[in-house]
Order: C-alpha cells, then sequence, then structure tokens
C-alpha cells in the first residue's frame, strides 16, 4: 500500500513537470528561434517515474521580416499551440488519476488503522 502512494506520488511529481513545460512552451510561442521542450517519464527500478526533459531542436518555421532598408530572414518558435493543447490536457488528465490514486491509497491505510484500534 504503501508503495501504490510512493508510485502515485511520482507520478503526481512527473505530471506537474509536464504540465510546467508545457506552460514554457506555451508562454514562448511568439519568441523567435525559440525550442520547445518535452517530457519523459522513464520507469524507476523500485516503481514510480521519473521526469525526464528534452529538448526538440527541430527548426521552426523562416519568415522574411522586412527591417526597413534591408530584409531579414527570422526562425520563428518550434512550438505548435494545438500540440500544446493536447499535452496540457494529457498532464491534466494525468495529474487527477495519480491524485485519485493517492487519494484511495490514503483511505485504504486510514481503514486499515482504524480496524488495527
Amino acid at each position: 500500500m504503501i508503495s501504490a502512494i510512493h508510485t502515485a506520488l511520482s507520478g503526481l511529481a512527473a505530471f506537474g513537470k509536464q504540465i510546467e513545460v508545457v506552460a514554457h512552451n506555451i508562454a514562448n510561442l511568439n519568441t523567435d528561434g525559440f525550442k520547445k521542450s518535452r517530457t519523459e517519464s522513464v520507469e524507476l527500478t523500485h516503481g514510480g517515474v521519473l521526469p525526464v526533459m528534452k529538448k526538440d531542436d527541430s527548426s521552426g518555421p523562416t519568415v522574411l521580416r522586412d527591417t526597413g532598408s534591408n530584409p531579414l530572414l527570422v526562425e520563428l518558435s518550434n512550438v505548435d499551440l494545438g500540440e500544446e493543447t493536447v499535452q496540457q490536457i494529457v498532464a491534466q488528465r494525468g495529474f487527477e488519476a495519480n491524485l485519485q490514486t493517492l487519494r484511495t491509497g490514503d483511505a485504504l491505510l486510514g481503514s486499515v488503522l482504524d480496524i488495527k484500534k
């Protein structure tokens, strides 16, 4: 039962990190040359997951900016708002599922302690 609580807590941390990374990507959506990041959950040997952040170095679209006398070719951010929205929903649902697992484990542990009295 304690391992279920530990696993749920690590899941909460992993999905919390994913929400943080997605929010950072969305905040920099209009920053020229910004490269988005992703989180991957790596399984730990003793149970639970560890969030690992990786940068996506793919290039964003390039546009020609008119700066007056000399036009400038600028690379935009590689963040796709639609993709980030989906990632945010997935992270939110994963966070909610792990939170419910934690609540259930807590209730079970409380019941076991009540029975032991």
